[in-house]
């Protein structure tokens, strides 16, 4: 625990000497909620329907969709970027000859741009809350073990890109791939029913489709956990998998890297 926060504790003095774009990513971010409240009120009508089972409003269908795309896009892009950054400034090999287990030594590269992520997400959320949407308080608990699953399961993938950066120094278009494509085809911005069917199959393997549909259920709507129990174990399954793939890959391209004596070049 200390060498994670340690690790913290250094990425947010990093940070902290950029306290000026800090503030106006932020300020912007909380900005861009009324254009939103706009855009959505006048669509209602037309989505209302293919929505109804997922709370039925769309200005909280929206933000809840765009705030799991912040969550996913830090999950993704953590683990990459501070091993590009940590490997570029020389520091990753050094990090590694210290007693600190490699899993601690990822979260604590990775937990600032995680936390401002999260931070991020809950301001949109509490943009929702300010306009009048309707929160089902009660479901929180379990909406925040479908996000873990959902920042898991990313994370994972992001441990796949971080293997290219150790092999090839670059992750190549994966990280955007990723984001773009759980975007479009997992639901964030409308209802995966009313997209092309074969466009259906294609979101039915996105981690995102099952974690969104089961957060606006439970959020939005105030459905029973019966309904989105399927949902839930489908993004478990999916997490459980993801975690193998990308804990081994990142183990054989970080043993590569080790023979290779390439941890300190970039």
């Amino acid at each position: 625990m200390r060498s994670l926060l340690a690790l913290l504790r250094a990425s947010l003095l990093t940070a902290s000497s950029y306290r000026l774009a800090t503030v106006l990513s932020f300020v912007g971010l909380i900005a861009s909620v009324v254009p939103l409240y706009f855009v959505a009120g006048a669509l209602q009508p037309v989505v209302a329907e293919s929505i109804r089972p997922e709370g039925g409003q769309y200005f909280g269908f929206l933000l809840v969709g765009l705030a799991s795309i912040y969550l996913l896009s830090a999950a993704v892009g953590a683990v990459p970027g501070a091993l590009a950054g940590s490997i570029g400034s020389g520091t990753f090999e050094s990090l590694l000859v210290t007693r600190t287990p490699l899993p601690v030594l990822l979260l604590g590269l990775t937990a600032y741009s995680l936390l401002q992520g999260i931070l991020r997400a809950t301001l949109l959320l509490g943009g929702a809350v300010l306009v009048g949407v309707p929160i089902f308080w009660s479901a929180l608990p379990f909406v925040a073990v479908i996000l873990v699953l959902l920042l898991v399961t990313y994370g994972a993938i992001g441990l796949v890109a971080a293997s290219l950066v150790l092999a090839f120094r670059t992750s190549g278009p994966l990280i955007t791939a990723v984001v773009a494509g759980s975007g479009l085809l997992g639901g964030a911005y409308y209802s995966t029913t009313v997209i092309p069917s074969w466009l259906q199959s294609i979101s039915a393997v996105v981690p995102l489709t099952y974690a969104l549909r089961s957060t606006r259920m439970l959020l939005l709507n105030g459905s029973p956990l019966a309904a989105v129990v399927t949902d839930v174990a489908i993004l478990a399954l999916m997490t459980t998998v993801s975690a193998v793939v990308g804990g081994v890959a990142f183990a054989v391209a970080l043993r590569h890297a080790r023979v290779a004596g390439t941890l300190s070049q970039y």
